[in-house]
């Protein structure tokens, strides 16, 4: 649905007030002459048919069945971003949230299922709340692995294509890039032990658990256990 920042941000609000911490509030009662940001985000979901009147005249609007909805989808999206900046972006703890709010504005319906999936349907944000499940989830995590992984959790015979290397200096970056290590490349994990060797087209490398957790890999279909 198309909403204002203000309404996305005011649906997350009552989610968390409401449904986390069960307190009892509310948006203002929408008023066509109010300026104020909330009373703004309150008359354009009342419009949308996500917020209607309390039982009481002049008693501050709650949100309907498709407002709940929306609400829910709103946490989490917002949440799920929050894993996506702290899990493969590596940004610091420290803005996640104010990088997630704003990224959680701009997926578009069905990306987040994809972020999701990508994730390996995580049950909660990295501040330990928890993002409410999708259609994906249900089946996902029941039996389904992380669609993108770091090479030290794959198991022999994995393979894929690399996704991303995250690297902490340029001279790990330099070694990975000598080995032809680079995105898009097709990767498989032989065995696990004494070293991770690993073969890439024709050739082969051994490296230690923690270089090949800087290897970031996108399983194939039907590959992975």
């Amino acid at each position: 649905m198309n909403l204002s920042e203000a309404a996305h941000e005011a649906l997350e609000r009552y989610w968390i007030e409401n449904k986390e911490r069960g307190q009892r509030w509310g948006l203002p009662p929408s008023s066509p002459d109010s300026s104020a940001p909330e009373a703004l985000a309150a008359s354009e979901l009342a419009e949308g048919g996500l917020a209607a009147p309390g039982p009481l005249a002049g008693q501050a609007l709650e949100l309907t069945a498709k407002g709940w909805e929306e609400a829910r989808r709103c946490v989490r999206r917002h949440r799920l971003a929050e894993r996506l900046l702290a899990d493969v972006l590596d940004v610091k703890k420290e803005i996640i949230h104010e990088w997630g709010c704003r990224f959680e504005h701009v997926l578009q319906d069905g990306v987040e299922e994809s972020i999701c999936t990508l994730l390996g349907h995580p049950s909660s944000c990295p501040h330990g709340r928890s993002i409410p499940p999708g259609p994906c989830c249900a089946e996902g995590r029941s039996h389904a692995r992380r669609l993108v992984l770091p090479l030290s959790e794959c198991e022999p015979g994995d393979a894929g294509k690399i996704a991303f290397v995250k690297s902490p200096d340029a001279g790990g970056m330099d070694k990975l890039t000598a080995m032809g290590i680079l995105p898009g490349q097709t990767v498989k994990l032989l065995k696990k032990t004494p070293a991770h060797l690993v073969q890439l087209g024709e050739s082969q490398f051994a490296m230690d658990k923690g270089l090949a957790g800087r290897i970031h890999v996108r399983l194939g279909r039907g590959e992975g256990k």
